[in-house]
């Protein structure tokens, strides 16, 4: 038995990072307001994002955005955004007293209060998957070997740094899990999942349940410490086909100017230093930009005629200096705004390329939302993270020069056909078809157990 739609009569949504909500949550947001209400607790929306969401055509049920603020909006000291965090919270839960809260996680400090107060009123509290996750040891080995070498003084041994960065992430845990709460007069976040250690999972703490895009997420997830029996699938919005990116969110190709020409566009990732996966070693500043220079320069070489746009991830700091270095390789080059959103690029390009480290969530996006394109993720150091596409539906991994610029030439050429196709209507016995249904069949089996 189904529950009666009048039995859920409000959801609270939280949109987190809005990258991962535009590329992903917004999707599961547009099921929902389809049938239940809405309250979207969001960041900061750019103005296309304002206008979609104020469609009622669109998001019929969608009867409120409350901005939050934790990772966007004025700067504040750590301990007032935490106050500030925690009242709306708690004003949010017992003002609209939702049956059910939605949040993309559950070890950040404003989720954590929310749904901790959504907990006491009986809610229903269900993570969602906000976007490709990473393999825990490699990750924090990843973090703990960059902050080694850019937080503490080179003069310093090794094995001091890696002490120190230790240390100074306990610290930040105690921090934000422990003294943050106690400050507001609450009981400290106790639990094994922790965003300032990289350890466990979502959906370890208050999360009656979390929604994962994948078996192999749900694999991931089951190795970081979250109980199998709290977990399901659902799979990416766009692998299950809804249109809604298409059609509204994604900008059409006919409002773009091309110029007559075909385009690429190279991802470039924040990071200017990486590690090696067989022995850690170094791959330094100086190594990543010149293995970048000559993607780039290798890119122009073979492409004569396409437009090349390198799009810097939004993190990205010396933005100015890699612009002029990068577009004095060619005129076909362009490098542009971090801050613009990434979906144009997608749309308009014929081959999307992720440059070193390329484990941005952009190349997965891009293989759902158009299937037929070239994505590829570049990995020529072989290197910690680097990769995260082997073996990755809808993405070629691309391990050498050799095999990129064999790439090229059959992208140049028309020739590229992809190995691996995605697949839009597969879905799996273990998986949900539609987001309204889970959330549905998770209601009722929480009613069964009270």
């Amino acid at each position: 038995m189904v529950p009666k739609k009048r039995e859920i009569k409000k959801v609270i949504f939280y949109t987190s990072i809005i990258r991962s909500f535009r590329t992903a949550l917004i999707g599961h947001l547009y099921e929902i307001a389809q049938v239940y209400p809405v309250i979207l607790l969001s960041e900061d929306l750019d103005d296309k994002l304002k206008k979609i969401l104020g469609n009622k055509n669109l998001f019929p049920k969608l009867e409120a955005i409350v901005y939050v603020h934790q990772f966007s909006g004025p700067s504040k000291n750590i301990f007032k955004r935490n106050y500030d965090l925690y009242k709306l919270a708690k004003r949010i839960i017992f003002e609209h007293r939702p049956d059910i809260v939605i949040t993309p996680g559950d070890t950040y400090p404003f989720e954590m209060y929310l749904l901790r107060y959504a907990k006491k009123i009986g809610a229903l509290n269900i993570s969602l998957q906000p976007s490709n996750i990473m393999e825990g040891n490699d990750y924090r080995k990843s973090v703990d070997l960059t902050n080694s070498y850019l937080r503490f003084p080179r003069f310093l041994p090794f094995f001091v740094r890696l002490f120190l960065t230790k240390c100074r992430k306990y610290a930040g845990h105690f921090l934000y899990y422990w003294v943050m709460p106690l400050l507001v007069g609450e009981r400290p976040f106790w639990g094994r999942s922790s965003f300032v250690l990289r350890t466990g999972n979502f959906g370890m703490r208050d999360a009656d349940y979390q929604i994962v895009f994948s078996k192999r997420d749900f694999d991931i997830h089951i190795q970081g410490g979250v109980p199998v029996n709290k977990l399901r699938i659902l799979a990416h919005p766009l692998k299950r086909g809804i249109n809604f990116f298409k059609d509204y969110l994604l900008p059409k190709e006919k409002d773009n100017c091309k110029e007559g020409k075909n385009i690429i566009t190279l991802l470039l990732p924040p990071d200017w230093m990486g590690f090696r996966k067989k022995d850690f070693s170094l791959i330094s500043e100086k190594e990543r930009l010149k293995t970048r220079k000559e993607i780039i320069s290798l890119t122009a070489e073979i492409l004569k005629d396409w437009k090349i746009f390198v799009k810097p991830h939004p993190a990205l700091k010396n933005f100015a200096e890699i612009k002029n270095i990068f577009e004095s390789i060619s005129d076909l080059v362009e490098v542009v705004n971090p801050k613009e959103p990434i979906d144009k690029y997608v749309a308009i390009s014929d081959a999307i390329i992720g440059m070193p480290k390329a484990n941005t969530t952009a190349l997965s996006f891009a293989s759902l939302a158009y299937p037929e394109k070239v994505v590829a993720a570049l990995d020529f150091d072989k290197e910690l993270l680097g990769d995260f596409y082997k073996d990755f539906e809808g993405v070629e991994y691309i391990e050498n020069k050799d095999k990129f610029i064999q790439l090229l030439e059959l992208i140049k050429n028309g020739k590229f056909k992809k190995q691996a196709e995605v697949k839009n209507t597969e879905i799996k016995k273990e998986e949900f078809v539609n987001f309204v249904d889970l959330v549905n069949s998770l209601f009722l089996e929480k009613l069964n157990k009270r």
